[in-house]
């Protein structure tokens, strides 16, 4: 956790940063404390995001890094 902390701090506390570190490891929580709802995914599924919430937190910070946009400046809403 000290590791990724120091990372962050490296690249610098955006709110795009923060977002792509916090909703993951949230999720990641989440996903392990409902793992019954899980029943209905091949045992491979279970096994890899229901009882390890590791493979779920990568896998949301993937696809945040991906999605929200790198450029977080407020565009003016009259061209300027």
């Amino acid at each position: 956790m000290i590791s990724g902390l120091q990372m962050i701090s490296k690249c610098g506390y955006s709110q795009r940063n923060i977002a792509i570190s916090a909703l993951p490891l949230s999720t990641g929580i989440g996903f392990t404390q409902i793992s019954e709802n899980f029943a209905v995914f091949p045992q491979i599924i279970r096994n890899v995001f229901a009882e390890n919430c590791v493979a779920v937190v990568f896998l949301a910070a993937i696809l945040l890094n991906l999605i929200l946009p790198k450029n977080t400046e407020a565009v003016p809403e009259n061209g300027e």
